[in-house]
C-alpha cells in the first residue's frame, strides 16, 4: 500500500546527512567518502565503524562523550562477544546511529550551533533534516507528524510514496535544485562506494549495494522498513514489513528488485542468504527456508 504511513527510522539517514554535503561541512572538515557513508549508515560496530565515527569527532573537535545516541553491543557478533568477554560495557560510539550523530555534530559546530542540544526537535539541526524530506519527498507536510527514535532524535511518519520518491529524487540528483544536488552525488556516491560502512559484515545493505556494484543504494530502518534508489532508472522502492519483523525484508527487496529487472538472476544467486534465508533447527539443521511471496503490480 503506497499510502501506508510508517515511522521511516533509520531508512532517513541519507536524508539527513544531506544538509552535512549541501552546507559545506564535507569539505570544512576534510571528510572523506568512507565518513560520510558512515553517518549515513546503521554500522555494525565493528573496528572500522568506530575508527571512522571517532575520526570525524576528532575533526570537528568533539570527544566520544558528546554523542548523546545511548548506546548498545555491537550488531557484529564477534565484536560484541569480544566486549563481553572483557567486561566492556557498550558506549554511545557503538550504537548503530553514531554515525549520524557524529554528522548532526559537525553540523552544528559548522554553523556554531549548540552542540549540547542537537537532538531537540527545536534545534537548527533537527529543522533542517525536516527541510530536506521535506524537499525531497515533495510533501511539505511530510514531517508534521513526528516521533523520537530508539537514538533520541526525531523520525518521522510518512507514507511509504513519499518515502520511494525521496529515495528516486536523490538518486537522480541532477533533476535537483542547488544545494541538494551536489549533495545528493555526494551523498549517493559514498554509500555506493563503501558500502561496508552503511551497515557492515553479512548485512543485507552491505551486501545488496556490492552485488549492484554502484547501481543502487540502499537503506534499512527500524521495525522492517526499507529503501531503495536505483539512480539510473529513477527509481525508488520503499516497504514496510507490517509486524516490524526484518527476517522478511531481504526477501521481499531481493524479489521486488528481480522483478523490476534491477537486479539479474545471477545477483539474486549471489543474494541467496537474504533472498531465500535458511530456517534452522535448534541443533543447527536446515529445515526450511523463507521465500518471497510478493508479485509486483503491473505499471
Amino acid at each position: 500500500d503506497p499510502d501506508l504511513r510508517s515511522f521511516a527510522r533509520s531508512a532517513i539517514k541519507p536524508l539527513q546527512a544531506l544538509p552535512l554535503a549541501a552546507d559545506g561541512a564535507v569539505e570544512r572538515f576534510a571528510l572523506t567518502l568512507s565518513e560520510l557513508a558512515v553517518v549515513c549508515g546503521s554500522h555494525s560496530g565493528e573496528g572500522v565503524h568506530l575508527a571512522a565515527v571517532r575520526a570525524i569527532l576528532e575533526k570537528i573537535g568533539l570527544e566520544e562523550g558528546a554523542l548523546q545516541c545511548g548506546g548498545h553491543f555491537p550488531f557484529h557478533a564477534q565484536t560484541a562477544e569480544t566486549m563481553r568477554a572483557r567486561g566492556e560495557a557498550p558506549r554511545p560510539i557503538h550504537d548503530n546511529c553514531s554515525g549520524k550523530h557524529a554528522g548532526m555534530l559537525a553540523l552544528a559546530r559548522l554553523h556554531g550551533w549548540d552542540p549540547d542540544s542537537y537532538m531537540a526537535p527545536d534545534h537548527p539541526v533537527q529543522a533542517r533534516s525536516r527541510k530536506v524530506i521535506g524537499a525531497l519527498t515533495g510533501t511539505p507536510t511530510a514531517t508534521a507528524a513526528r516521533a523520537i527514535d530508539g537514538c533520541g532524535v526525531p523520525t518521522y511518519h510518512i507514507a511509504l510514496r513519499e518515502l520511494a520518491t525521496a529515495f528516486a529524487r536523490l538518486g537522480t540528483a541532477a533533476s535537483l535544485d542547488a544545494p541538494w544536488r551536489e549533495a545528493a552525488q555526494l551523498v549517493t556516491s559514498a554509500m555506493m562506494r563503501f558500502p561496508e560502512m552503511v551497515a557492515g559484515t553479512g548485512r543485507l545493505d552491505t551486501a545488496l549495494m556490492k552485488v549492484a556494484s554502484g547501481r543502487l543504494f540502499a537503506k534499512s530502518g527500524g521495525e522492517a522498513i526499507y529503501a531503495v534508489g536505483v539512480p539510473g532508472r529513477g527509481l525508488g522502492l520503499a516497504l514496510k514489513i507490517e509486524d516490524g519483523t526484518s527476517r522478511a525484508a531481504g526477501p521481499v527487496v531481493i524479489e521486488a528488485l528481480r522483478q523490476l529487472e534491477v537486479l539479474t538472476e545471477e545477483e539474486v544467486r549471489t543474494l541467496a542468504p537474504f533472498h531465500h534465508p535458511p530456517v534452522v533447527n535448534r541443533k543447527g539443521v536446515q529445515v526450511g527456508e523463507i521465500t518471497p511471496a510478493v508479485i509486483l503490480q503491473s505499471r
